[in-house]
């Protein structure tokens, strides 16, 4: 996701219904509270690889998020 509208709306859903865009990633609700148990789920699942958690750290970081 290179668009900045897309991470800009996509962040706004999950502020709104978080739950609701963590299912569509099956993410279960037990994981919900902890973004790191979240982050490893995706990778544990191929459903994001390494490279792409680095490169959205690396975009976030570059629009001012401290992470």
């Amino acid at each position: 996701m290179n668009n900045p509208l897309q991470m800009i709306q996509m962040v706004n859903q999950i502020k709104n219904n978080p739950m609701s865009i963590l299912s569509q990633f099956g993410i279960p609700q037990n994981l919900s509270n902890n973004p790191q148990d979240i982050i490893q789920h995706l990778l544990n699942n191929g459903q994001i690889s390494q490279d792409q958690y680095n490169n959205a750290i690396k975009q976030a970081q570059s629009m001012g998020f401290k992470i």
